[in-house]
């Protein structure tokens, strides 16, 4: 990883591009480029809630030790001594409100499988072959995930891409979530500029 990634024309806003670098390192569980390119994200106008969301987010892909072990490095630094030099510029963005529908098992199924649905192209998706894994995904990665309002859907659906990206014998899911990204409101320009960025920037 470049210490100073240079500024380039991109279809999306860099500060997008800085917190999905964030999240691939994280994926990869690569803390010492993480620790290295959170300040900069937080630099170029990334919130420390946005990250905090989206390193949440990431369990779900990427299993809890790496969410939390990413969340950890942000807490370092966070309350290291870089904090009373750069605490100034760097934004903790919107408040974390709970979302109501964390309340409301139903309310969280049925929004959840509408967001799914959207996530899919307009196509319900239903995996009958397992019955608890499309309730997980329709109730609590569509339904309670998705209701924290930190992350839009498009920009949730970027943070996947950066995710899956960055790991190994995912390529269906990658491929996937890639169109799902379209879906969710980005056009096929940003996701292929996300991903020649992530090339780019991520070590293999």
């Amino acid at each position: 990883m470049q210490q100073n990634m240079e500024t380039t024309t991109s279809a999306l806003p860099e500060r997008i591009l800085y917190l999905c670098t964030c999240v691939a390192w994280a994926a990869k569980g690569d803390l010492e480029h993480l620790e290295t390119d959170i300040p900069q994200a937080l630099d170029h106008g990334v919130t420390i809630n946005e990250l905090k969301d989206a390193f949440a987010q990431l369990y779900a892909y990427a299993g809890f030790p790496r969410s939390l072990n990413a969340l950890g490095v942000l807490e370092k630094i966070l309350n290291g001594q870089m904090v009373n030099e750069k605490m100034t510029k760097w934004s903790w963005g919107k408040p974390f409100v709970r979302p109501a529908v964390w309340d409301d098992a139903g309310e969280a199924l049925r929004t959840g499988t509408a967001m799914q649905t959207r996530d899919e192209g307009g196509t319900p998706w239903d995996y009958t072959f397992c019955p608890q894994a499309d309730y997980y995904m329709k109730s609590h990665l569509f339904g309670d995930i998705y209701a924290s309002d930190q992350l839009t859907p498009a920009v949730r659906e970027l943070v996947t891409v950066a995710a899956l990206s960055a790991m190994d014998g995912v390529t269906p899911q990658f491929e996937g979530h890639k169109e799902c990204a379209v879906f969710m409101g980005n056009t096929p320009e940003q996701v292929a500029e996300l991903c020649r960025w992530l090339e780019k920037h991520i070590k293999q």
